[in-house]
């Protein structure tokens, strides 16, 4: 997803409401809910004293309530009286059972990136002895580019024609599926290249698959996963869409454990080198002032267990906790922001008019004249965004999760003292 239309909603001043809205267009009298949602949203927003300028915008822009799939509306507005106005509204795949009302003075997007961190792209290429069906997807529910063509000569099957030529027919029949199967993974090699593609998948006839994946590069070949289905309108595409959710579920469910392991690995290896430096093993590296994976710096002189002598400096290349990785957003130094579920919604955060002015204390921006308070997953996510970083929603209950539920991988590194 495009965060910059994201990054855009900062400029704005004044208070900042965002709604995620849910409908569910294969319940009966869908529309009607939608609008009775509606109608309590706004009740909502008026009880924590919206005014009606906000609100007007806000369900001017609520969407058609007759959306043809179920599905998620995202509407943030900004301003108050005569400046009231939307500036973001977007349907999203699928719903939730309980709506989203936020009121504050930044946008409540973490709904929206967690999705967007979702949204995995992907082709899915059906095949048989005729040709191929291609579909590119990307961060929205219809696919972002597909072809459908018929890539093999006739005659498509073997046929028992019987005497002398037979051989021979059998042969051409081949050729022409070869020859059917290399057009059909170029065909798949561009749409995966033009989406960046993560996972492909295939599904067909098993001899024409194994032609396919056959001619297709290592770098496309090894993001293969084959599922059951085909090109034929036999009614199975239900049971095809069921095995490519599971597939994408799967996919990011490695991602995430690669991306804690990852973390996990920087912040055992600090442990050490931290400890090492001290004399001591800090019992939370949310104690030093950003945790991570380090290397010696500067003379490289060690004591004789091998680890840095005190007052060496450790370069460190992830950040563990909100205190450490505050710091570290403040320098631009972020590369992956992870937040864990469950962090309190009541948990406070200060701001300053940069984008990377973000602080725990307000007396750590001691440029910013007049700092606002702000919902931490908020600040934070502000700060990620307006510094390029990517935003990760991760597991609480797992042993590789950040301490206090936010940490962040940096994509350089900064030295800190021993």
């Amino acid at each position: 997803m495009d965060t910059s239309e994201l990054r855009s909603l900062y400029d704005f001043d004044g208070p900042v409401v965002t709604v995620y809205a849910s409908t569910d267009h294969a319940r009966e009298n869908a529309a009607r809910l939608y609008d009775l949602r509606w109608t309590d949203i706004l009740a909502d927003l008026e009880g924590q004293g919206v005014g009606p300028a906000t609100r007007d915008a806000l369900l001017a822009e609520r969407g058609d309530s007759h959306y043809r799939e179920s599905g998620t509306r995202v509407v943030v507005a900004v301003g108050e009286g005569g400046s009231a106005h939307v500036p973001f509204a977007r349907w999203l795949p699928g719903r939730s059972d309980v709506d989203v009302v936020a009121v504050g003075p930044l946008p409540h997007l973490l709904p929206l990136l967690d999705w967007a961190d979702g949204r995995i792209p992907h082709v899915i290429a059906l095949v048989d002895r005729r040709g191929v069906d291609v579909l590119a997807y990307t961060d929205g529910p219809l696919p972002a580019g597909g072809v459908s063509q018929d890539t093999t000569r006739p005659p498509w099957h073997k046929a028992h024609t019987g005497g002398w030529a037979q051989r021979r027919y059998e042969s051409r029949v081949e050729e022409h599926w070869k020859h059917g199967a290399k057009d059909d993974a170029d065909r798949i090699v561009r749409a995966a290249h033009d989406i960046a593609a993560e996972v492909v998948i295939l599904a067909g006839e098993p001899k024409e698959l194994s032609l396919v994946r056959e001619k297709l590069p290592v770098e496309v070949a090894t993001r293969v996963v084959v599922v059951e289905g085909s090109r034929a309108r036999d009614g199975s595409d239900d049971h095809l869409a069921g095995r490519v959710m599971d597939v994408l579920a799967e996919q990011r469910t490695r991602r995430t454990a690669s991306l804690l392991a990852e973390f996990e690995q920087y912040r055992r290896r600090a442990t050490s080198l931290v400890g090492a430096a001290s004399g001591t093993v800090p019992r939370s590296l949310g104690s030093v002032s950003a945790a991570g994976v380090g290397h010696q710096e500067g003379s490289g002189v060690t004591d004789r267990s091998g680890g840095p002598r005190s007052g060496d400096r450790i370069a460190l290349d992830a950040a563990d906790g909100p205190r450490a990785t505050v710091a570290a957003l403040r320098l631009a130094q972020v590369s992956d922001l992870l937040l864990a579920e469950g962090i309190p919604a009541g948990a406070p955060a200060w701001i300053g008019p940069d984008l990377s002015e973000v602080a725990l204390d307000p007396a750590d921006l001691p440029a910013v004249a007049h700092p606002i308070r702000a919902g931490r997953v908020d600040a934070l996510i502000r700060a990620a965004l307006g510094t390029g970083a990517a935003v990760h929603s991760v597991p609480a209950d797992v042993p590789e999760s950040p301490t206090e539920r936010v940490g962040a991988l940096l994509r350089y590194t900064l030295s800190t003292p021993g």
